[in-house]
């Protein structure tokens, strides 16, 4: 909240959960999932610069796959 109201440092980003439509680094556009965000005058933006490595692709993909599977249970199917 902090940096949402205040702000984050100019070149430096804070994680933020947001739901992007259409997604970025192969998350799935309907899924609230944490970015690294530019924050300034109350407004955020996802940082679409990030050069992921093998690890981190990995990584991501398995938690947005953890996160549809919690979908699914929520809604039911």
């Amino acid at each position: 909240m902090h940096d949402w109201w205040y702000g984050n440092k100019p070149g430096e980003w804070v994680s933020m959960a947001v739901i992007q439509e259409g997604g970025m680094y192969d998350v799935d556009g309907d899924l609230c999932f944490s970015y690294p965000c530019f924050v300034k005058n109350g407004e955020w933006e996802i940082d679409d610069s990030l050069v992921l490595n093998d690890f981190q692709k990995k990584f991501i993909k398995k938690t947005m796959e953890e996160l549809q599977e919690e979908r699914k249970l929520a809604l039911g199917q």
